[in-house]
């Protein structure tokens, strides 16, 4: 099937149609490979079969899961109350 080559922010894109989306079977929010063929002359693309939700750019678990477990010790010395906090 033939389609366009577009602008797409600082990146270019195309949109793949839906039979081709169908026949796949994946949805959107679906994590796919794309690869270059050794020649340079295609691009094909293939589900990794991982489904997950879109809920905006990132999700927290993959944020989570990617940082380094020092960032979550101990706690962060904000310094002295402001206001009518309890401490």
């Amino acid at each position: 099937m033939k389609t366009t080559l577009q602008r797409w922010g600082n990146s270019q894109g195309i949109r793949i149609p839906k039979p081709l989306i169908d026949t796949l079977g994946v949805e959107t929010g679906a994590e796919v490979w794309v690869a270059l063929s050794p020649e340079g002359s295609a691009i094909t693309i293939t589900p990794t079969r991982e489904m997950r939700p879109i809920r905006g750019r990132h999700r927290i678990e993959d944020l989570i899961a990617g940082g380094s477990p020092d960032a979550f010790d101990g706690e962060y010395p904000w310094g002295k109350p402001q206001g009518k906090e309890v401490w």
